[in-house]
């Protein structure tokens, strides 16, 4: 028998992906889901779900939404190394 999840399991398992945290910070930013999902060449239903925890997307579009939103994932990577963290 499958087992049903509640409303309260689906908002935990939304909370518990990277997703809804880079749409909480879009939004503080105001960029709009067209905007990344033209700027980093994907469709806006993939930025949609994955916004809410519906669904991963690639790591390469991740680095591109990120970039997006102004944060650089490969040269803090760098920077790090260089730092020797």
């Amino acid at each position: 028998m499958q087992e049903q999840i509640s409303q309260g399991q689906l908002a935990q398992a939304e909370e518990d992906t990277i997703g809804p945290r880079v749409a909480q910070l879009a939004n503080r930013m105001k960029v709009k889901q067209t905007r990344i999902a033209q700027d980093c060449e994907i469709s806006r239903i993939s930025v949609n779900r994955f916004f809410r925890g519906r669904s991963e997307i690639r790591a390469t579009d991740l680095v591109n939404v990120l970039k997006v939103l102004g944060i650089d994932l490969e040269q803090e990577i760098q920077k790090r190394l260089h730092l020797g963290l």
